[in-house]
């Protein structure tokens, strides 16, 4: 059974105190130390949601997996129809895989958005535009059907196929994965290239059913230049929705390109919507894939997870955020070829380069569930105490926020003396309909498997609270808190401050569990 997040730290804190007392974990207790605990979240499943921002890519159809991602209360899932996979000998479909995928996560309430994507070698030629280098670390690849037109009339067909089989259950399609990447796409990418596959599948869909939302983009990161050409291709009144994948270390610095996207999507339709689809981070170094940089561990992907969320939802503006993933179920150990290592890479290791994938086997360790006992890491029960705390009631608000720092915790030098990121504290303030109203606070350094809280005052504009609760969305404990009225202003007193988004909301908002 996992520990609870205080209960590690507090076990790691009794190691540590007899030679670091400095980095004892602190509480969100005031500075009396009187805060009441008033008990602890009560997780939903996604059937008691009716609606959520939140996702999950499961990596996995198998039905028990998708069990599992209904517990944490997510109500998206990112699934597959892989053309290669359907379509494996010419003009046969074999769609069981799917059929039972798709029907499992309608089953537990969890709206599928299904990316249709991946060159078929029946109609598809091996690329040979594709650097070595990056051959050794992803495989090969296949051309895109835009190269031939034999190739693309097969996939036209096919996805005309699939919309047919599913359309009365799934209504939100992607076209492809990655096409800004090369391993992805099979050749040099080329945004107006993808327009043209957009532009060609999507009135193939709409000719099956004109009731489909459709998803373009698909991209590795945020690219404002190749959003603009294949935008610019006859595609921007024909999707409705653009994702992105934005792989990185501390998710709060994809808001500087998600803006250049906004300039991007109002240009061409004002009217889009922008989802994260794809983005995860690892608990351990050794993971396959997208790797980021030291420190790992499993607070710490814990933390990332929640801070991907709102920056997300609020500094992005997405109205979608979809974690990457659940589950994954590869052999632990496996080490990939290297035969380009320099001198120097054999004494340090092979280099990450900012992130980029390194390795292509092993075990994925940006999943949610262990490998291989699909044990709940941290980051699980994170997204389970955010799913059940904020859904689609509340939408984001722009408020004005000022945070003084009453003591810097083991975060040193934030303050009035740093006016630089990531030593910025962030704000994001929602709002119901009914007036409840939800924030969200961090500090966004690279998040720490322990630390000592930091302790501020919180005051903020154009919101109100009658009866304020303040939550650790790590451990799900919930502690009573205080709120006084300033010039206007929503004042909070002596506030915990730590590099993961503490919570404050309505108590009759809060589920209390057992």
């Amino acid at each position: 059974m996992m520990t609870s997040r205080r209960e590690h730290l507090r076990i790691a804190g009794l190691l540590i105190v007899l030679v670091l007392p400095h980095l004892l974990c602190a509480s969100p207790n005031g500075a009396d130390g009187k805060r009441q605990l008033l008990g602890k979240l009560k997780p939903r499943h996604s059937g008691q949601i009716a609606a959520s921002p939140w996702g999950i890519q499961i990596g996995s159809l198998e039905k028990d997996h998708l069990a599992r991602a209904a517990e944490i209360g997510i109500k998206w899932t990112r699934l597959q129809a892989n053309w290669k996979e359907i379509e494996p000998q010419r003009g046969v479909y074999e769609w069981a895989k799917n059929d039972q995928a798709f029907a499992y996560a309608l089953e537990n309430n969890i709206t599928p958005f299904v990316c249709l994507a991946g060159s078929n070698p029946i109609y598809c030629k091996q690329s040979a535009e594709i650097d070595a280098r990056q051959k050794e670390i992803y495989g090969s690849s296949l051309m895109p059907p835009t190269k031939d037109p034999e190739a693309l009339a097969a996939w036209l067909k096919f996805v005309r196929a699939t919309v047919e089989r599913y359309k009365n259950r799934i209504h939100y399609w992607e076209i492809w994965n990655e096409p800004n990447h090369p391993h992805y796409w099979g050749a040099p990418v080329d945004g107006t290239e993808y327009g043209h596959l957009v532009r060609e599948t999507a009135k193939a869909i709409k000719a099956v059913d004109p009731t489909a939302k459709l998803i373009g983009g698909a991209l590795a990161g945020l690219n404002p230049e190749f959003t603009d050409k294949f935008l610019a291709n006859g595609t921007a009144g024909l999707i409705d929705i653009i994702t992105f994948h934005n792989y990185g270390e501390l998710p709060e610095e994809r808001i500087y390109k998600a803006l250049e996207v906004w300039d991007v999507i109002n240009k061409h339709n004002s009217g889009l919507e922008l989802w994260q689809g794809e983005c995860g981070y690892p608990s351990h170094s050794s993971t396959r894939d997208y790797r980021g940089s030291s420190p790992w561990g499993l607070n710490v992907q814990a933390k990332w997870l929640l801070r991907q969320s709102f920056t997300d939802v609020y500094f992005c503006r997405t109205t979608m955020s979809n974690y990457f993933k659940l589950v994954h179920m590869g052999g632990r150990g496996e080490l990939p070829k290297r035969s380009f290592l320099t001198s120097v890479d054999s004494l340090l290791g092979f280099p990450t380069r900012g992130g980029a994938r390194v390795k292509s086997v092993g075990v994925n360790e940006k999943c949610l569930l262990s490998n291989p006992d699909l044990a709940p890491k941290p980051a699980f029960f994170a997204y389970q105490n955010l799913c059940s705390v904020f859904d689609s009631k509340y939408r984001a608000v722009s408020t004005r926020s000022k945070v003084t720092v009453l003591d810097q915790g083991i975060f040193y030098g934030i303050g009035r003396e740093d006016d630089a990121f990531p030593s910025i504290p962030l704000v994001s303030s929602f709002k119901s309909r009914e007036g409840l109203c939800f924030l969200a606070y961090w500090l966004p350094w690279h998040p720490q498997e322990i630390v000592k809280d930091a302790s501020i005052t919180l005051s903020v504009e154009g919101v109100g609270f009658k009866e304020p609760v303040l939550v650790d969305l790590l451990d799900g404990e919930v502690y009573d808190i205080s709120a006084k009225i300033v010039n206007g202003r929503c004042v909070f007193d002596n506030l915990p401050l730590t590099d993961y988004p503490f919570a404050i909301v309505e108590k009759s908002e809060v589920q209390f569990g057992n």
